[in-house]
């Protein structure tokens, strides 16, 4: 167990400070050393304590067992380690200060921090002619991750070549590169080469001077046969960049490509970078880096299934993700099972929306790699819209143990909070942001779980930090934005949602997304639609954003025909609703048309706007049941059409689900704030004479809008009257 626990220690200071593995392979071997004397002492030091214990005499050992003592035992492992560490420490000053033949380039001045070298391609003396160009640009892509030394550009390399009368193709040989070096003042160039030995190969790589071309340092390795190749390069470059002088740790942490199938090495370098930054939240770099990956490589089908995700996670246009999804699915064929199944599933979520076909893919897709990222995540979103949240932690739960951030730690927090963990997502939270410190949406997230819990003021307050830490980003002023104005209208702040929704709507102009700028514009509609009961009003604000961004000028998968729908029914207009839904049958493809279920809303907004009450009631319900993670979609409003019909003990009991189930988007995904639904409760407790709760939800409801604006104060007044009458009435 002591072993152990040292093991641990010096595994853990090797890996912090940057020491070599040999340090970690020594404290192995004097543990393994130390075991047997530990063993022999312990013995020796039993039958000396049961001597004293039974008054035996005992026989003093001699020679070397005379030494077998606890004292002795534990000074001499003491020491033996000691010696360690100074061998140890003495290797790494030695190394630090370019000292004899450990010490490192940077060290010793032949080469400076970030200095600029240029890659010679591999001399291959083999038979097979591609493995010199293979090797290296896969020495290239290892190179261009360190830390102390800067590759030369290859613009730069060709620009120096037409100076030097050569074709822009000309093979980088040593003896070229020297040159091209010594041209555009370049220290140093970096070789290497292959040679066969018997069935195995030999790499090496050196670092030369470019002006005299001296060698300054060189490294081998061994590949047992032609599928080590890799794994050997990659222990040369390991080893190259260590004589460098660059950090051991920076090494280790190197991460490697991802594992996806393109013949493009710059392509899959790309990709990598933009997985990289998706992680981190910078879904508009991402994306950027996704389509260099498709056009250096136009059958990278993977890369294209990244990017429509990048674009649907950045609020982009539909017309692009559903392009870059059916230019995945399309190059579905030459790709590996797993790969396909991604492909697969990303199409029938985005293209012809197929739940079971979703979660079939991702499930084949798991059953051949139980740690895919990819299939973990969208799984568990497949499993949200069943409702089943436990099955859903449990995925996302086990990629963030693999390592996975990002979106794991968001959908984490989002399935937490749909059971009512709000310490739980806290947590998740937390953690996110100390691993992922610059990534906005932990404010976002933030936002939404104070939302959940019904404090808007913190909610409005994350929102805000996530709108002013990112006002360089149209892409998040659109989303903060969006969410400020939500939470000012759930405040009853009508005049600062208005300007939020208004500073939302020019983000999005800004991105080119006219398709959003509409659907910003419905809320800000509603605000006259619904809060101020004005319709003529709000349907003039539509009128106004369709005549600069009319349906027919916008890609129909990006017109929001159900929110103008949803608009012109609740202005009191279900015709203009139903023209809207008849031209969406015709000019949206059915696949996209599946996986909308507010198609269920608009139905239900069309029969509350023509008094058809039960049909409402019917529709209401069903967009609830099929909302997935908007667990509180339709509520009030089925709420409000059991009220009209007369139903008093219906519509309290769903008006109760509506202000108590765990929801995501407390304020959001409904047109109506929680602060109406306070409102009507204690109205109908009124109604049914129960005072106490009437009192119970007219103070919540004052509590909500306390700072509501001045069009709407006649309601808060009144209700301030009510609940004054109640209070009188119970004492």
């Amino acid at each position: 167990l002591a072993a152990v626990g040292v093991l641990a220690i010096v595994y853990a200071v090797v890996q912090l400070v940057g020491l070599p593995y040999w340090v970690l392979y020594g404290a192995i071997a004097l543990l393994a050393i130390g075991l047997p004397i530990m063993l022999l002492t312990g013995r020796r030091e039993r039958q000396r304590a049961v001597a004293t214990m039974t008054g035996v005499r005992y026989t003093t050992p001699v020679g070397l067992e005379r030494h077998l003592t606890w004292r002795k035992a534990i000074w001499g492992g003491g020491l033996a380690f000691a010696g360690l560490a100074v061998v140890s420490g003495g290797y790494m000053a030695m190394r630090l200060l370019g000292i004899g033949p450990v010490g490192t380039l940077l060290a010793s001045g032949a080469l400076k921090e970030r200095q600029p070298v240029l890659l010679a391609e591999f001399v291959n003396r083999t038979a097979d002619s591609t493995l010199g160009p293979t090797l290296t640009e896969a020495f290239r892509v290892d190179l261009a991750q360190s830390r102390s030394v800067e590759l030369v550009d290859p613009q730069q390399v060709t620009e120096a070549l037409e100076r030097m009368q050569q074709p822009a193709g000309t093979r980088l040989t040593p003896d070229v590169a020297r040159e091209v070096a010594e041209r555009e003042g370049v220290t140093a160039i970096v070789t290497g080469q292959i040679d066969p030995v018997a069935t195995s190969y030999v790499l090496s790589a050196s670092v030369v001077s470019a002006s005299d071309g001296r060698v300054l340092t060189a490294v081998r390795a061994t590949a047992a046969d032609g599928a080590h190749l890799i794994t050997a390069l990659d222990q040369l470059s390991r080893d190259l960049r260590e004589r460098i002088g660059e950090s051991l740790v920076t090494i280790r942490k190197t991460q490697p490509l991802a594992q996806v199938t393109t013949a493009s090495l710059d392509a899959l370098r790309k990709y990598s970078q933009a997985s990289r930054l998706e992680e981190e939240g910078d879904y508009e770099g991402a994306a950027s880096l996704y389509e260099q990956a498709v056009q250096i490589d136009t059958g990278f089908a993977m890369a294209y299934r990244k990017l429509a995700v990048t674009l649907g996670n950045s609020g982009a246009s539909s017309e692009e993700v559903v392009k870059a999804t059916t230019r995945a699915y399309e190059l579905r064929d030459r790709l590996p099972p797993v790969e396909r199944g991604l492909a697969t599933a990303y199409y029938y979520d985005q293209v012809d929306y197929d739940h079971q076909q979703i979660m079939a893919a991702y499930r084949s897709v798991l059953a051949i790699d139980p740690g895919n990222q990819a299939a973990l995540n969208n799984l568990s979103l497949a499993l949200d819209q069943d409702r089943q949240w436990s099955s859903a932690e449990s995925l996302v739960v086990r990629g963030i143990a693999l390592g996975y951030r990002g979106v794991f730690f968001l959908n984490a927090a989002g399935v937490q909070i749909l059971q009512g963990h709000y310490a739980a997502a806290k947590a998740t939270l937390d953690r996110w942001e100390q691993v992922s410190p610059n990534d906005p949406e932990v404010l976002q997230a933030r936002g939404m779980l104070a939302s959940a819990q019904h404090d808007h003021a913190s909610a409005e307050r994350f929102f805000r930090q996530l709108r002013d830490g990112h006002m360089s980003s149209p892409r998040w002023r659109e989303a903060a934005g969006g969410f400020l104005g939500d939470v000012y209208g759930a405040e009853g702040k009508l005049r600062q949602a208005e300007q939020a929704y208004r500073d939302a709507m020019a983000a999005a102009a800004e991105r080119g997304l006219p398709g959003a700028y509409l659907s910003l514009a419905t809320s800000v509609a509603g605000l006259d639609i619904l809060y101020r009961d004005r319709p003529r009003a709000g349907l003039d604000r539509l009128a106004e954003a369709l005549r600069r961004h009319p349906l027919a000028s916008i890609d129909p998968a990006d017109r929001p025909y159900s929110d103008l729908a949803r608009a012109y029914a609740q202005a009191g207009d279900p015709q203009e609703a139903r023209r809207l839904m008849t031209e969406y049958a015709r000019a949206v493809p059915e696949g996209l048309r599946k996986g909308d279920v507010t198609v269920d809303a608009v139905a239900g907004d069309i029969a509350a706007a023509e008094g058809r009450w039960q049909d409402a009631i019917l529709a209401y319900g069903k967009w609830n049941d099929e909302s997935g993670i908007c667990t509180h979609c339709g509520l009030y409003d089925q709420a409000l059409a059991y009220e009209r019909a007369g139903e008093t003990d219906s519509a309290i009991t769903t008006l109760l689900r509506f202000t108590t189930v765990p929801a995501v988007e407390r304020g959001f995904g409904s047109t109506y704030t929680l602060a109406h639904g306070y409102e009507r409760l204690g109205a109908l407790y009124e109604q049914q004479g129960d005072h106490a709760k009437a009192v119970e939800y007219y103070s919540k409801f004052l509590d909500q809008w306390k700072d509501a604006d001045p069009d709407l104060q006649p309601l808060v007044r009144d209700v301030k009257q009510r609940l004054a009458r109640l209070v009188g009435e119970t004492k």
